[in-house]
């Protein structure tokens, strides 16, 4: 079971941040939001990792420095490209098994560190659509 759970922290990450991108591109969306959501999917991602580095070191509380970008990358294409992109939630979840699963995070930070990837990409769509419709 640990060679399953070995195969999504260091196979499935990064194959996934591979594969969405050009899905995100290729399915576009009619609102020609897909070049702007990925500058958001960027940021959210450099955002998360800072968030928890500061969390990290600033509180001595760890966040998984693996599930907060996967989920922020999921909220960011959910809202651009629709419900369709809510089955990386399934990755995330699988993420999130392994670390516990390997003994590499606790349940706490795999939980923290998705809470923070929605909050943060949450807040970039929602600053994104600011900035475009106003």
């Amino acid at each position: 079971m640990d060679g399953f759970a070995r195969l999504s922290t260091h196979v499935l990450a990064p194959v996934a941040w591979t594969l969405l991108t050009p899905i995100a591109v290729v399915l576009g969306d009619p609102g020609g939001l897909v070049w702007p959501a990925l500058l958001v999917l960027a940021g959210a991602v450099l955002v998360t990792l800072a968030v928890g580095w500061a969390i990290n070191h600033g509180f001595g509380f760890r966040i998984s420095p693996y599930t907060s970008p996967e989920s922020a990358a999921v909220t960011v294409l959910t809202f651009t490209l629709g419900s369709l992109m809510l089955l990386g939630g399934l990755v995330v979840a699988w993420m999130c098994w392994a670390r516990v699963k390997l003994g590499e995070d606790t349940f706490a930070e795999t939980a923290t560190g998705v809470m923070t990837g929605i909050l943060v990409g949450g807040l970039g769509w929602i600053g994104l659509a600011v900035l475009l419709f106003s």
